[in-house]
């Protein structure tokens, strides 16, 4: 669920994709799984066919037990992504890395999401840091993992000296995060395996 204003419209990048209808600063919680998303368990997505499984991994994300969520909107990967993955006391969220102005299309890096298999992709970020190649199991150097623990801290340490939406949603999914991400007095972050917010 979106805690920020989007519009989903064409991408130059693929298809259909999300961007800000307003500036979202640096260290705003952007995204959570919310009641507006569809959940599919594993015992569901077993029964599905061939088709419909190729279709969820394209459009759905698969969490650390083989469950499946589909969310609204359509958020396109760079190598240069705005967004960025984060764990709050388990709780999946994604944080603006920098400044997002109006009408700038939002993107996230696919390395960091989990896949119980291996797949790839070609990218088409067009980014200067673009890797050519993107998926699960497939290798990320050492400099790109500190590309993404370094931008995910200096995100985090703006997480209370900016507007949180987060901190006013009322929805029970986003209180339960806002408790935890208020638990974090002097946030960082622990990469390990997933990047989860913690306080020093």
């Amino acid at each position: 669920m979106y805690l920020v204003k989007v519009l989903n419209k064409d991408s130059e990048i693929e298809g259909c994709g999300s961007f800000a209808a307003e500036l979202i600063p640096k260290g705003t919680i952007v995204f959570y799984f919310g009641k507006d998303e569809k959940y599919i368990s594993k015992e569901e997505f077993a029964s599905f066919t061939s088709e419909a499984k190729e279709r969820l991994y394209k459009f759905g994300v698969e969490d650390e037990w083989s469950n499946w969520v589909i969310a609204k909107g359509d958020v396109n990967h760079s190598c240069d992504a705005n967004i960025l993955s984060l764990f709050v006391n388990g709780i999946y969220c994604e944080i603006a890395v920098r400044d997002i102005q109006k009408g700038e299309e939002l993107t996230i890096d696919y390395g960091l999401l989990y896949s119980s298999f291996p797949w790839s992709m070609r990218c088409n970020c067009g980014s200067s840091h673009c890797r050519g190649t993107v998926g699960s199991g497939w290798p990320v150097s050492a400099q790109v993992q500190d590309q993404w623990n370094s931008r995910i801290n200096a995100a985090a340490k703006e997480i209370f000296t900016v507007p949180q939406p987060l901190f006013s949603c009322r929805e029970e999914k986003a209180k339960e995060l806002a408790r935890a991400v208020k638990s974090k007095k002097d946030p960082c972050v622990f990469p390990f395996i997933k990047f989860s917010l913690i306080s020093k």
